[in-house]
């Protein structure tokens, strides 16, 4: 399905106007008449033209109706006073999971609160955690689009009521009528102005969409297809293939993944949290990202989950990811009942592998993968747990495969392999 962006650049492409005959000393003559610059204009056509023209007229009126569908769909907001004193509700879906009197919580649902509500009791930092990036130079843009004029991070959260496509909570101001299918996102007219910079379409007025509550620093816009959400995010040659090696690499170790593809110039990523409730590592350790620090949080929680972030950690050693933080880190906990039930998919990695400033090294020479052994090595609980990891045994040439199956050209691909095999044999051989 095209977006709004898509369906208004293909109606500007076609004729507008009507066409219609006139007998004049009894001959038959096609017009075309139209308004352009304000001002009203007509052509004589050949029939044959006429008839072409009116079949493109009516096309234009179709692509139309489906605009106007998609505008029909849209959530425009306004920010009530309540919302910004921060009085109100956090829900979960339909169900009220804190109450909050001028920023102060009033009552939690203990099963069902998010995580970052339940360690800090502050509705701010829930908000904060779910705010667009401002430093996004089409960030930026969709702000004026949508005619937003804040500058708090919160309250540019509340201009989406807290909805990401990524979790059910929301922010339901005191006294407010709204359902959660009322507000449930299914927009992405916003889509190419946040991703591309596009200005074909400035609604010019609040609107919710799930551009306003996507954290990150690259630029990047949802797209809805076929009613599931996409993530599409831009990078450079190096930044794409680094993401969709990690991508069929982790499926080839047996590290859980969330599922990524090429398209154009971007690469694109499924929502995988359409059940779940993403919950980013941050609710629970804010930015303390210390390997020990986020092993003993997991490891309390459930020795499963703590034995799938030491194969994630494993992975990232391996493909120099070193950009894993607590937002691109999290659980996913059950919608209905609170429990947390797994950790999340490996995601975002984009910077990892040969996109990032330093060289992909072999492994003696690497202190990223010696950083990581160390804490394996100090840490017993976590020593004796990923010894119990069985990892798969892998050659040069399925890496090499790998390589060769990404339709991207890149330089010195088997000394990209060799490091690879020797940095996943190095960790398991020392350990």
């Amino acid at each position: 399905m095209a977006t709004l962006s898509e369906l208004i650049k293909q109606r500007d492409s076609l004729p507008s106007g009507v066409v219609y005959p006139k007998i004049i000393n009894g001959n038959e003559y096609f017009y075309h008449y139209y308004y352009e610059n304000g001002k009203r204009k007509y052509v004589l056509l050949k029939k044959e033209e006429a008839l072409k023209v009116k079949e493109l007229i009516d096309k234009r009126a179709l692509i139309q109706s489906e605009i106007n569908k998609l505008l029909a769909k849209s959530t425009n907001i306004t920010l009530s006073k309540k919302a910004l004193s921060l009085t109100g509700y956090v829900m979960s879906g339909n169900i009220k999971v804190a109450e909050f009197d001028r920023g102060v919580l009033i009552n939690i649902n203990n099963e069902l609160a998010p995580l970052v509500i339940k360690r800090t009791h502050s509705l701010e930092k829930f908000l904060q955690l779910r705010t667009i990036d401002m430093s996004r130079t089409n960030a930026r843009l969709l702000k004026k689009a949508l005619n937003i004029t804040t500058n708090e991070d919160y309250e540019l959260s509340l201009y989406n009521y807290a909805l990401t496509v990524s979790d059910d909570y929301w922010f339901k101001p005191k006294h407010s009528k709204l359902k959660y299918n009322n507000i449930h996102l299914n927009d992405d007219s916003c889509y190419e102005t946040s991703l591309k910079g596009d200005t074909t379409f400035f609604p010019c007025k609040p609107r919710l969409s799930p551009e306003l509550t996507t954290t990150g620093s690259f630029e990047k816009g949802w797209k809805l297809i076929d009613n599931h959400w996409w993530l599409y995010k831009v990078g450079n040659n190096k930044q794409l293939f680094s993401e969709m090696f990690c991508y069929e690499f982790a499926k080839l170790i047996g590290v859980n993944t969330a599922t990524y593809e090429l398209e154009d110039k971007y690469i694109r990523s499924k929502n995988f949290a359409e059940e779940y409730n993403y919950e980013p590592i941050a609710s629970l350790a804010d930015s303390n990202d210390n390997y020990d620090y986020i092993f003993d949080i997991l490891y309390k929680i459930d020795k499963k989950i703590a034995k799938d972030y030491l194969k994630l950690m494993y992975f990232d050693a391996v493909v120099f990811n070193v950009d894993r933080h607590n937002e691109n880190l999290g659980l996913l906990r059950d919608r209905l009942t609170g429990g947390i039930v797994a950790l999340a998919p490996n995601f975002d990695n984009n910077l990892a592998l040969i996109s990032n400033v330093d060289k992909l090294r072999y492994a003696k020479d690497d202190s990223f993968i010696k950083l990581f052994i160390k804490f394996l090595k100090e840490n017993n609980h976590a020593y004796q747990l990923f010894k119990s990891i069985s990892f798969k045994e892998i050659t040069v040439s399925d890496v090499k495969e790998i390589i060769n199956r990404i339709n991207i050209e890149i330089d010195n691909k088997e000394d990209l392999a060799n490091k690879i095999i020797d940095r996943y044999n190095y960790i398991k051989r020392v350990l």
